[in-house]
């Protein structure tokens, strides 16, 4: 199946096959060759390398007088005391990280907002990596909190390999710059970095969290983006496999 004729000869990026369905959009970050590009519904054009960009903070109880639920979000601490009901302090600590600019210069489409009860908090924003934790401290009880983070961008398709020059580029060049115009697989078959090893027709997954794994491919459900694919080759010692995209959104 390989273009070269040995699994063992590829590059992330690279094609296979015929009669791909491409698509492109404008990166709003760097995005390497066999990376996922990922959009945002209403901002399609705009493409962006996949984060985990969404947390919930969920409370097992509701908050009681004295408690000070606290909410660190990349490094930046906002604390609001209770006052009056727990939704009012709900309310007001929603308002306080939304407020706060250090939070927002995270960028212009960072928001919190309660989520389906009044024990919820979710937290977006494009193209960030969020680190959240949240804590209530005082009062007769304190309730527990559970923070879940993932993504809300949907999958557009695959990063694939271009031959790039300038001086902004230069040996190394290992996928498209912040502003270039990316090249989109959305079906089609695909060389990708596997984040473990996974074997032909297992079905694919990528890795959200943030770390050195985060945007590569595997077989693992776990805590991972469901985007719709397979793959259809083992993972090779260049620690790459065949993907097969189904254009799946």
């Amino acid at each position: 199946m390989s273009a070269y004729g040995n699994q063992d000869q590829a590059l992330a990026g690279l094609m296979l096959g015929l009669d791909p369905r491409m698509e492109t959009g404008a990166a709003q970050e760097d995005i390497g060759f066999g990376e996922p590009v990922m959009s945002f519904v209403g901002d399609e054009e705009e493409v962006y390398a996949l984060h985990d960009d969404q947390v919930t903070i969920t409370l097992d109880a509701d908050l009681v007088a004295s408690n000070v639920i606290t909410t660190v979000v990349n490094g930046t601490s906002v604390a609001t005391t209770f006052s009056g009901t727990h939704a009012a302090t709900m309310t007001a600590h929603i308002l306080a990280i939304n407020t706060d600019p250090t939070i927002a210069a995270l960028g212009d489409d960072f928001l919190a907002a309660p989520g389906g009860t009044n024990r919820i908090i979710v937290l977006k924003v494009k193209g960030v990596d969020l680190t959240v934790t949240t804590t209530v401290t005082l009062g007769a009880s304190q309730a527990g909190v559970t923070i879940a983070a993932t993504t809300w961008a949907q999958f557009k398709g695959v990063a694939i390999f271009k031959q790039t020059g300038g001086a902004d580029y230069g040996a190394g060049t290992s996928g498209f710059k912040q502003y270039d115009a990316v090249d989109i697989l959305a079906e089609g078959f695909v060389w990708v970095p596997a984040a473990a090893a996974v074997s032909a027709n297992d079905p694919a997954y990528i890795v959200i969290a943030a770390g050195a794994d985060q945007g590569k491919f595997t077989d693992s459900s776990s805590g991972t983006y469901n985007m719709g694919g397979y793959f259809r080759t083992n993972r090779n010692s260049q620690l790459l496999a065949v993907l097969e995209v189904r254009g799946m959104k």
